[in-house]
């Protein structure tokens, strides 16, 4: 058993059994992703020790038996707020961790959260998801980088429907090869652009691809989250969020996710009726910029007729935006400064 965390947010007792699984089991391994500033960086570097995390999300497992094995991808965090819809009374166990009811900057906080899932069991798909994760596992101890951005697949000329690829990015490290791809597959887009995903602060090259798409007649749905109260930094990224809103109200279809207290964090993309993204990957500068992201990219049509009727169950729990948002002027005086909406 392999266990990747990031250090940077490790609770005390979660740390500790982590610690303490390594140690008494000799089949557990634990690594701590962390990156670090070189010694007197600038203080935005500095800052991005917060940043540039472990946010690749998948859980692999090979079985004896190969039809038992599977891998799964999408954004869930291992947290009882993405198990269960309400706080577990966990008093019993001592060593766990008792997660509250309170908001603000502390980890402790509880919320429910909506995500979603892809799994893979056939065999060979596995082995080859598996693989590329454990490239995670061995990355270059200094950069972080694991091996190319995706898994290239062999095609003679256009690439045929019912193909899959893989990818892992370390922005800060391989080029920001994330945030290109994405810009490639906005420009890509003909008619139609489907997003789920409550993170809206887009990296500037972003914004132009979404800007060059409207501009040729592409639409573009999204179903959001605006309000991130029960987020960290709940009213903060609301407010980055209503930037999204006052840029692109007019011209882009924005629904905002209402299922009774929970917050959304499904990070879904369809193109053209033909090509589904299901990743970690949120629509933000730290998506592009800082942290470690993975996602599985499909090219099919069936699959996106699959994939169609759990888009509609979004929008079905969803209400229209209004345009007509508030943002204090702090908070526009804030995110002036560029280091700071890279941060998030």
């Amino acid at each position: 058993m392999r266990i990747l965390v990031t250090d940077v947010l490790e609770r005390d007792k979660d740390d500790a059994m982590l610690h303490r699984l390594a140690a008494e089991f000799p089949n557990v391994e634990l690594q701590e992703y962390r990156w670090r500033a070189d010694r007197g960086a600038p203080i935005d570097e500095q800052i991005s020790q917060l940043h540039k995390v472990h946010h690749v999300k998948m859980l692999a497992t090979l079985a004896d038996d190969p039809r038992r094995s599977r891998a799964i991808i999408g954004g869930r965090n291992i947290h009882d707020g993405f198990l269960f819809h309400q706080p577990i009374d966990l008093s019993r166990y001592p060593d766990l961790e008792q997660y509250g009811k309170t908001d603000g900057l502390s980890l402790n906080y509880y919320s429910n959260w909506s995500d979603f899932d892809i799994e893979f069991a056939d065999p060979a798909t596995v082995e080859i998801l598996a693989a590329h994760l454990s490239t995670v596992w061995l990355r270059d101890a200094d950069t972080n980088l694991a091996r190319p951005f995706s898994i290239p697949v062999r095609s003679d000329g256009a690439r045929p429907s019912g193909t899959a690829r893989h990818f892992i990015s370390v922005p800060y490290e391989d080029g920001h090869a994330l945030e290109d791809y994405f810009v490639e597959l906005v420009d890509a887009a003909q008619h139609h652009i489907q997003i789920v995903n409550p993170y809206l602060n887009l990296t500037p090259k972003l914004a132009q691809a979404v800007d060059r798409a409207l501009a040729r007649g592409v639409r573009i749905d999204i179903v959001g989250r605006i309000d991130l109260k029960g987020d960290i930094g709940g009213k903060f990224l609301t407010a980055l969020n209503k930037l999204f809103v006052e840029k692109y109200g007019d011209r882009i279809n924005i629904r905002e996710f209402k299922a009774p207290d929970v917050v959304l964090h499904s990070k879904i993309m369809m193109i053209d009726e033909r090509l589904v993204a299901i990743s970690s990957v949120n629509l933000n500068n730290r998506s592009f910029f800082h942290d470690s992201e993975n996602g599985m990219m499909v090219l099919d049509p069936a699959f996106y007729t699959r994939m169609k009727p759990i888009y509609d169950d979004y929008v079905a729990h969803s209400n229209p935006v209004a345009t007509n948002v508030t943002i204090p002027w702090a908070y526009r005086l804030l995110f002036d400064e560029d280091w700071v909406r890279q941060a998030f």
